[in-house]
């Protein structure tokens, strides 16, 4: 079963064409990275598998089901964003970190959060503070441990890693390749950073002022790379 198909996809917003005809698919457990121009419509792809925007053309189905059929909370559930940049609630991390718990009706749990942001390289003493006490990497890392304390099936990151430090970074890497191993999940990531799709990346979505130009291996990308950048 496809985890997530787009059907001949279009968004327009006002006048504006976002993106037009993207078809692809996406199988169970893969890690897909998200490549192109800066406004090419990367971010709206990602908004589109977690109901943020409706296609204004075309059908987006996930687990063979049309999304605009979800409801909306239950399918964020099930697909996780973390966007470029973090948004946590008001009140303290562990408040952020207690909501998905509270979602799935469950019982916090205290260990599995600081397990969580020792696995990000935050200290448990973080779980007190407030955004306007963090800086923006911290509230970045914060907004990752939160989605995936949620347990997502598809997790969908808008360049994540763009305020950290280069060590961060890795951590946070490694930390997702962690959890696509142990659970098989899905994720789709936007970056600019060529090194990056290669340590992350199974294979590669390459979009262009709003078109689909690439859907394929992470190898063959890069061999074709130069000409689709120039196309």
């Amino acid at each position: 079963m496809e985890i997530m198909r787009f059907d001949h996809v279009g968004l327009k917003i006002k006048e504006s064409q976002i993106l037009d005809n993207i078809t692809f698919s996406t199988e169970p457990g893969e890690i897909v990275g998200i490549a192109g121009p800066s406004g090419s419509g990367k971010t709206s792809l990602l908004r589109l598998m977690n109901l943020l925007r409706s296609p204004t053309t075309g059908t987006i189905f996930y687990k063979d089901r049309n999304v605009i059929d979800y409801d909306p909370v239950q399918l964020r559930r099930e697909v996780g964003y973390v966007l470029q940049k973090p948004y946590l609630f008001d009140g303290t991390v562990q408040d952020n970190l207690e909501y998905p718990y509270q979602v799935w009706n469950q019982k916090p749990d205290m260990i599995e959060m600081r397990a969580y942001l020792e696995r990000v390289n935050l200290p448990a003493s973080m779980l007190g503070k407030r955004k306007t006490e963090m800086s923006g990497g911290e509230q970045q890392r914060v907004a990752l441990v939160r989605s995936l304390l949620a347990k997502p099936q598809v997790l969908l990151l808008d360049e994540v890693t763009a305020s950290l430090d280069e060590e961060n970074t890795l951590v946070l890497e490694k930390l997702i390749l962690e959890e696509w191993a142990s659970r098989s999940l899905t994720v789709f990531f936007i970056s600019h950073i060529p090194d990056q799709l290669q340590r992350l990346a199974k294979s590669i979505l390459y979009v262009d002022r709003g078109q689909l130009h690439y859907q394929g291996p992470l190898g063959d990308y890069f061999q074709l790379r130069g000409g689709l950048n120039n196309e």
